[in-house]
């Protein structure tokens, strides 16, 4: 059986880069008519790049990222797809919370009934993920939900 993809969560990090995954998310929601979920998730105790989040309360910082995710997202479709309009028409919900970012996404998205998650990684090496291990290869490990992995390339870190 062939699945049917119509559903896509889409995680990021925000980091440069990071779009490289959306492309991917785009590309199978263009060809099979999906939707896609965004979701970020900010963990508070790591060195975390969100300063939005440890700055000032969560609502308003929620707000903040909500609206960069938008407005990158918009540059992003604009400058790919050559229309804004691809945003609106393929992305359903955009998600920021805190917490564990693998339980979070895991969470999400079996909670929103997802088909896929879609991530990036930036791949930092073999002895930085045999020490400590990657949120992908946590995700890949943990997730009862195929988990579509693109290596963000060097040029784009």
């Amino acid at each position: 059986m062939i699945p049917k993809i119509k559903k896509i969560l889409y995680a990021t990090d925000l980091s440069s880069g990071a779009d490289h995954a959306l492309g991917y998310a785009l590309s199978i929601a263009m060809s099979g008519d999906a939707r896609i979920s965004i979701i970020n998730v900010y963990e508070k105790m790591s060195h975390n790049k969100n300063i939005e989040m440890r700055s000032e309360d969560f609502a308003s910082a929620k707000q903040k990222l909500t609206a960069r995710i938008k407005k990158n997202l918009l540059s992003y479709t604009k400058a790919e797809v050559g229309d804004e309009c691809a945003f609106t028409k393929y992305v359903e919900n955009i998600y920021v919370t805190a917490g564990v970012p693998v339980d979070t996404i895991i969470e999400q998205a079996k909670d929103g009934d997802y088909d896929l998650i879609i991530m990036g990684t930036h791949g930092h090496g073999f002895l930085y993920s045999a020490l400590i291990g990657s949120t992908a290869k946590r995700m890949i490990a943990q997730s009862p939900i195929p988990v579509l992995v693109a290596r963000i390339p060097d040029k784009l870190n």
